[in-house]
């Protein structure tokens, strides 16, 4: 217990000694960050936008109403942010490339901190910040419990940290097959339109592939239908369970790919 309160204390220690450098950097120009800050801000209006117009032409998506697909979609736009804020899969990816990932690896810190905590985007914050916000105004005018809420926090938190964790091993193994990030990047858009709906909508395949295999519906999908009561608790505790296997299986690929690790070297 008290070796896993030092690891999230050197993690957290890390984070905001990192982040601290790259705010007071980002700030130095401040006009052109504000405009940067809300630009990150306003793409995540995007699917706003874009739900808002579907949902004026045509009836929509069976058996969810426009404030819950808005619901779901501001969860995928906080997460994807959340991704960003944390660690760019290209920044990090090039500066393996360049060697710059070696002088952070000197650190008295583990592999999972180091990457989790240096690699990040601030900007992105912006998007995390407004899709919040979004979210709070689409369960303003959606029905539910306080408890399928509760629920719903801990199946996205859980969910997000395995998906995180996913991406970044996702990101290495990149690395080691193409010395290039363009693979994991194309694929979280990919990941990004199709957690913004229904994975019911994708027929029984593609919703296993986006369930188990690029699990992006344990952080969205499911999290949102048991915000709207639609999950059993047999299958409650199945993603638990899934989402617990994704984290152990992504932090212990992580840490072997990083043993093999051989630096770009500039």
């Amino acid at each position: 217990m008290n070796m896993k309160a030092n690891n999230l204390f050197y993690f957290m220690r890390l984070l905001l000694w990192s982040n601290f450098y790259q705010v007071r950097s980002f700030f130095t120009y401040r006009l052109q960050s504000l405009i940067w800050f809300i630009y990150s801000g306003f793409t995540s209006l995007y699917a706003l936008i874009t739900i808002t117009i579907i949902y004026n032409v045509s009836k929509g998506i069976a058996g969810w109403d426009y404030f819950q697909i808005l619901a779901l979609s501001s969860t995928i736009t906080i997460f994807m942010n959340l991704i960003y804020t944390l660690v760019n899969p290209w920044s990090l990816v090039q500066e393996m490339r360049h060697g710059n990932l070696d002088t952070w690896l000197m650190r008295p810190y583990g592999i999972v901190t180091i990457l989790l905590s240096t690699f990040g985007s601030f900007t992105s914050l912006a998007g995390v910040i407004s899709g919040v916000a979004i979210f709070i105004y689409a369960l303003y005018h959606v029905s539910f419990s306080v408890m399928s809420l509760f629920a719903f926090l801990l199946l996205f938190s859980l969910g997000s940290v395995a998906m995180v964790l996913f991406i970044v091993m996702l990101s290495i193994l990149s690395y080691h097959l193409f010395r290039s990030a363009n693979f994991t990047s194309k694929l979280l858009g990919v990941l990004s339109s199709a957690g913004s709906y229904p994975l019911v909508i994708y027929g029984p395949i593609l919703a296993m592939v986006f369930t188990v295999a690029l699990p992006i519906g344990i952080a969205s999908y499911y999290p949102t239908e048991t915000l709207f009561g639609r999950i059993n608790p047999s299958l409650y505790l199945a993603i638990i369970f899934l989402e617990v296997v994704v984290t152990m299986v992504s932090y212990k690929a992580i840490n072997v790919m990083m043993r093999h690790y051989t630096s770009g070297g500039g």
